[in-house]
């Protein structure tokens, strides 16, 4: 990150966190009555529910913890609500994992924001009544509240994502957050639940409400880094296998680079830029039934070894499709030694009906071939690679992707 990233991003972090606390000290000013109770009830589900949140695709973490937070704002209001929020800042896992200062300061903040200016508004248009709150305006109150949580919450986070990494802020919210909308909108309801119950039959309600929500969440928790631990397991079997070829060490992290800064420049979403650094990181899983001695053969490979090394994309298909999240992409694996003229390998298919990813695969595995030393022949230079690749854009290479990596190959020289 640049300096003046950096900076920009301090700045940033800064404000959202010194908003958060004018909010907060404005909300109990304000609205004053705290519950005591309120807090400590809702402040222990909160802090048990953020401590099982379950990590976002890009960075962050959801938990069911609004429900919970905004079923407090329903029932004790907003001074009361603000408390419980000031408690899900304390994270035991970042503290152990030392997650820089600075990440805190952010958290406090922009939950402080979210609930604050939803609260405002909330308690405007809410009518306290004890018998029954559930009224048609009151209704339209608790969902116009919930929206401005939503909204306030992903997009200071995405802000934040948006200027360390310096990516498009609508991509960023679309693939972190759009997919978690029928999620907020169920633990509104829920919110609505909790606090009917609540009201109605008392504090004891929150175990048959609150606490079947933390359980489901934890549940997800445990799937999700069952996942995430199932990829990293297959990417150390790449990288192992890797490592035994001194040539190609590190071959499959480059490719994913590359298929990266190809993919913004395309500019594909990032759920789709997500899953193409995946497949890149996998394309040469297929490798593994290749002999070593044909992959590290110093002498140019004869037709009995070509026919060994032409097996690895139908190899690694037939693996990488049996991975859930990367079924409907994994055709990528498959072809990324396809050309456009229909000259690769190993169904010999061309142009369009060669998948995008598996064009940005194939452009991207050629350029770190081309510029990494082999048994049999040296590396080019970065100029002599962008010469292979315009003189080959349209017959091996797809033109509008040939471009892209010129375009950014050159201005990296």
């Amino acid at each position: 990150m640049s300096k003046d990233r950096k900076l920009e991003l301090y700045i940033y972090v800064y404000a959202v966190f010194f908003a958060g606390i004018l909010l907060l000290a404005y909300i109990l000013y304000r609205y004053g009555n705290v519950s005591v109770l309120g807090v400590v009830l809702f402040g222990l589900l909160v802090f048990i529910s953020d401590n099982l949140s379950t990590p976002l695709p890009k960075t962050g973490s959801v938990s069911v913890n609004f429900g919970i937070t905004f079923a407090c704002l329903i029932i004790y209001g907003p001074a009361t609500a603000a408390l419980v929020t000031l408690i899900s800042i304390f994270h035991i896992k970042d503290f152990l994992d030392k997650v820089p200062y600075y990440k805190h300061l952010f958290n406090a903040g922009q939950y402080l924001i979210s609930i604050g200016i939803c609260s405002i508004v909330f308690e405007r248009l809410f009518t306290r009544i004890q018998v029954n709150f559930l009224t048609g305006p009151n209704i339209g109150a608790i969902f116009l509240g919930s929206i401005i949580f939503f909204l306030c919450n992903t997009a200071l986070t995405t802000g934040a994502i948006s200027l360390s990494e310096s990516v498009n802020f609508f991509h960023v919210w679309v693939f972190n957050f759009a997919w978690l909308t029928p999620f907020h909108i169920f633990l509104t309801l829920m919110a609505i639940a909790i606090s009917f119950l609540y009201v109605a039959y008392g504090h004891f309600t929150l175990l048959f409400t609150s606490l079947p929500l933390i359980i489901a969440q934890y549940t997800y928790m445990l799937r999700i880094k069952e996942r995430r631990a199932l990829l990293n397991s297959i990417v150390q079997i790449v990288r192992t296998m890797e490592a035994k070829d001194i040539y190609t060490a590190g071959h499959s992290v480059r490719v994913a680079e590359y298929c990266e800064q190809i993919s913004r420049e395309l500019k594909l979403n990032e759920y789709d830029i997500e899953i193409i650094k995946n497949l890149a990181n996998l394309h040469d899983i297929g490798k593994i039934q290749i002999d070593l001695s044909i992959l590290n053969k110093h002498s140019t490979l004869n037709m009995e070894d070509w026919d060994e090394v032409k097996k690895h994309p139908e190899v690694g298909y037939e693996i990488v499709k049996e991975i859930t999240f990367l079924k409907g992409a994994a055709t990528a694996i498959l072809y990324h030694h396809e050309k456009i003229d229909g000259t690769g390998y190993p169904t010999g298919i061309k142009g369009d009906q060669i998948p995008l990813f598996a064009k940005i695969l194939c452009i991207a595995d050629s350029y770190d071939a081309m510029t990494t030393d082999r048994p049999y022949t040296r590396a080019l230079s970065k100029e002599e690679a962008i010469c292979e690749i315009k003189k080959n854009a349209g017959t091996h290479f797809d033109a509008r992707i040939a471009n892209v990596l010129v375009k950014i190959l050159e201005k990296n020289v």
